[in-house]
């Protein structure tokens, strides 16, 4: 059985990897890198705030995305949670003899030459989690499957962010977690499995984002053993509902108000409610967390 995972270089990416290498034997990691943001000259800079609506605005909002990012993003890695939702190494891959890990530019996943390495490799199954979006023609190189950890509720949420828009929309309620068939829509693929996570009123962004990959983890895991014993059950997703949203929809008012919204106890208030709020949600392969903190 040759397995072979995408992810990116994030501290849950590799908390991702080590723990799939400690339930599998795993024949390649390939980690695709980030999007690189080109560097404006300063001349150019200024004449985009100038031009751009909202003038000294745009520049509060640029620095209040930094800040949102270091404590968000970066700053992930220090929760006080960490260590209760990630069972495996998060800061370094535990790199295991035999096994190839291959670096890529963001993007390259889907070029003709990384198509003829992965066939070369032969893959069974590939399981992503964080990489671009993959092509037709990569899609079709696995001989039993290709699939994704969504930290979303699919087809409600889809694309990028999808554990915090349902925040910035009053909308706890969809918040969870999906591993899913790869086809080459965004998060359209027949899902395999979906939870939500056991939230709790103190819960910040970053402890809900942890307890989403985490469960989605070891989904994934459980995916990986119901296919390989060809006992996996798979869930058409209804077209025409729900949510894409994609990075150029996140913004500094969507942050803003995501912040301000957990502040004001949308978590408990969700939880004052949460039978009646789920009922209305129905999910597909529904199963309950397997991490309960």
């Amino acid at each position: 059985m040759r397995i072979v995972l995408f992810t990116r270089t994030g501290f849950h990416h590799t908390y991702f990897i080590n723990r799939l290498q400690e339930r599998f034997d795993v024949s390649c990691v390939v980690r695709e890198g980030y999007p690189q943001i080109k560097k404006e000259g300063a001349v150019a800079s200024l004449m985009k705030y100038v031009l751009k609506k909202g003038g000294s605005g745009e520049k509060e909002d640029e620095a209040f995305l930094r800040e949102f990012n270091e404590k968000y993003s970066a700053g992930f890695r220090f929760h006080r949670m960490l260590k209760d939702y990630l069972r495996s190494p998060f800061d370094l891959v535990v790199e295991r003899p035999g096994v190839k890990y291959v670096n890529v530019q963001c993007g390259d996943i889907n070029s003709s030459g990384f198509a003829s390495f992965l066939r070369e490799l032969t893959p069974d199954i590939i399981v992503v989690l964080g990489s671009s979006v993959i092509s037709p023609e990569i899609i079709s190189v696995p001989s039993m499957a290709m699939i994704n950890i969504h930290s979303g509720l699919s087809p409600y949420y889809r694309g990028t962010w999808s554990y915090g828009w349902p925040i910035v929309n009053n909308e706890p309620e969809y918040i969870g977690v999906t591993v899913h068939c790869i086809d080459p829509g965004i998060d359209t693929g027949d899902i395999i499995f979906q939870t939500r996570p056991p939230l709790e009123p103190g819960d910040d962004l970053n402890s809900i984002f942890l307890k989403v990959i985490s469960q989605g983890v070891e989904l994934a895991a459980e995916a990986m053993e119901r296919i390989i014993a060809d006992s996996v059950q798979t869930y058409p997703q209804p077209r025409n509902i729900g949510r894409l949203y994609l990075t150029k929809d996140f913004n500094a008012a969507a942050a803003r108000l995501c912040l301000s919204r957990l502040e004001g106890g949308i978590i408990a208030g969700y939880l004052a409610r949460k039978d009646e709020a789920d009922a209305a949600v129905p999910l597909y392969g529904c199963v309950a967390p397997r991490i309960l903190g």
